[in-house]
């Protein structure tokens, strides 16, 4: 355990240098397709715009609720007196 740590410390410092490819697998490299980029793209789009659908379905409901709620209080709350009328002077 403590070699690990003296190892890993020694390493830090320097830049490993990974060698040269091994021969028998270079013929298994390909090139990316563009259809994988797309496909990629597209599934990256689904998540984010069901995240975002999703995000939506649970806080509308809290939104509409608080709306209601302050509606409420404000039809039930204590009527206070206008401060536009003056003394005597009817309203219409």
């Amino acid at each position: 355990m403590r070699d690990e740590l003296e190892d890993s410390e020694i390493r830090g410092g320097q830049e490993i240098n990974p060698g040269e490819p091994i021969a028998m697998l270079a013929h298994f490299e390909l090139d990316t397709s563009s259809q994988l980029v797309g496909r990629i793209q597209r599934a990256v789009q689904r998540r984010t715009t069901v995240g975002q659908l999703a995000s939506f379905a649970t806080s509308l409901p809290l939104v509409v609720l608080t709306e209601f709620w302050l509606i409420l209080a404000e039809q039930l709350g204590p009527i206070e007196p206008r401060k536009d009328i003056g003394y005597g002077e009817t309203t219409y």
